[in-house]
């Protein structure tokens, strides 16, 4: 039995900890959960407190009070390691506090290198690994300064946003001011990133790292949208063995390698281009977007059960893939929802997992703009990738839906 504080210890991670004899002192915001559970955060909240051994609530933001937390966590709860695996725009306040406590399951200047797009990029390019143009700017108003060095179109991005939040193909400088304002509504205010624009298919290469060693669990075909938001539409599990799904899977285990990484989960984004495969970026935790749920479903293995296996040192299963596990995302009308029809019907199909609508007749249907806007999914499986998606466009074509065709459906709505 050993006493682990989890930082944004998701619900569904807690009883695989325990599983795995791990008792959780938890450490939670409040903001951050009304940010991603809206009116039901506090019933969220109160489920894991019930959950857990210990709870606290911190503003994340404050730097001082959050990283007093946890030292008085790992003081009072006698904790062996700290770990945090939700949002990654507040893991290297936790990851610096446990270093300095001898708690870290991994360095953070480990974290800092797989989560801060800016960061990586300067590893990759000092390494020469996956080598992508780019510049940094402080604040977006300096871009248009950076642009000549580069040939439009060129991809925006903070550094530290996830979700697809304020990434942006830039095809016109009179664009910027629009952009910057998107970024004022994320309220976010850090560094830029000024890429070039990486033509071809995008995979994402699921990891565990056990003591170092790097187990690839398998690679992720990503189904983007429409540009200019790069919000992926679907996600399909796994990508069948090729020579380029053996070079997407080596370059991720390469950057994790350069990192330092030591232990946990890893999502690696990989663009392969006519020069070769080419890191867009990686995150220290488990693929969003239900991508564990995919896994599961496609070779049996219990991802998150496997992240608590990892940190007591056991390596991952083998996978064996079994079908495709398939997340597509649902593109609606936009509008103000009038009625629904079909979603019981596809709720019956027997390759359907599982199926999200998230409006309600009298809301507004607004434009996708990153992962936190989108219109719903179903997630399903396939005997191989074809059928998987075969399968989620009937799926969609079974769900309509009225909408009234209102003032607002061009509006652009920032969550």
């Amino acid at each position: 039995m050993s006493n682990l504080v989890m930082v944004m210890p998701y619900q569904a991670y807690i009883a695989k900890a325990h599983q795995e004899g791990f008792r959780i002192s938890a450490i939670w915001d409040r903001a951050v959960a009304d940010r991603l559970y809206g009116s039901q955060a506090g019933a969220y909240l109160a489920e894991v407190q019930a959950q857990v051994e210990e709870f606290r609530l911190v503003d994340f933001t404050d730097r001082t009070a959050y990283a007093e937390a946890i030292r008085a966590a790992v003081r009072e709860f006698n904790a062996d390691y700290v770990w945090h695996l939700g949002s990654e725009d507040s893991m290297a306040t936790a990851y610096q506090t446990a270093a300095e406590l001898g708690r870290a399951v991994n360095p953070p200047e480990a974290v800092t290198l797989v989560n801060d797009k800016l960061a990586m990029r300067r590893l990759l390019r000092e390494r020469g690994i996956s080598t992508v143009r780019f510049a940094e700017a402080g604040h977006w108003s300096e871009v248009a300064g950076l642009l000549a060095d580069f040939e439009l179109p060129v991809v925006l991005k903070p550094t530290t946003l996830a979700g697809s939040r304020g990434t942006y193909l830039l095809t016109d400088p009179a664009d910027l001011p629009a952009w910057g304002q998107s970024l004022a509504g994320y309220q976010y205010d850090g560094p830029l990133l000024v890429e070039e624009y990486l033509r071809g298919p995008e995979f994402s290469v699921e990891t565990l790292t056990v003591d170092g060693v790097h187990h690839v669990i398998g690679v992720t075909r990503k189904l983007l949208g429409p540009l200019p938001h790069f919000v992926e539409m679907g996600h399909l599990f796994p990508e069948p063995d090729s020579d380029q799904t053996r070079q997407v899977a080596a370059l991720a285990v390469t950057l994790l390698d350069a990192a330092g990484y030591r232990c946990g989960p890893a999502h690696t984004e990989v663009i392969v281009t006519a020069d070769g495969p080419r890191i867009v970026e990686s995150q220290a935790r488990l693929g969003g977007d239900k991508i564990p749920v995919i896994i599961e479903l496609a070779t049996g293995i219990d991802v998150k059960q496997e992240v608590f296996a990892a940190l007591a040192g056991r390596a991952p299963a083998a996978p064996r893939s079994r079908s495709v596990g398939h997340i597509a995302f649902l593109d609606l009308p936009l509008g103000v929802l009038r009625a629904v029809r079909g979603l019981e019907a596809v709720r019956e199909l027997d390759f359907v997992d599982s199926v999200s609508f998230p409006f309600k007749v009298g809301q507004t249907i607004a434009q996708t703009v990153n992962s936190k806007t989108r219109h719903g999914f179903v997630i399903l499986t396939g005997a191989d990738a074809a059928q998987a998606l075969e399968r989620a466009d009937r799926v969609r074509s079974m769900i309509t839906v009225e909408v009234e065709a209102p003032a607002l459906a061009g509006q652009v709505v920032t969550p």
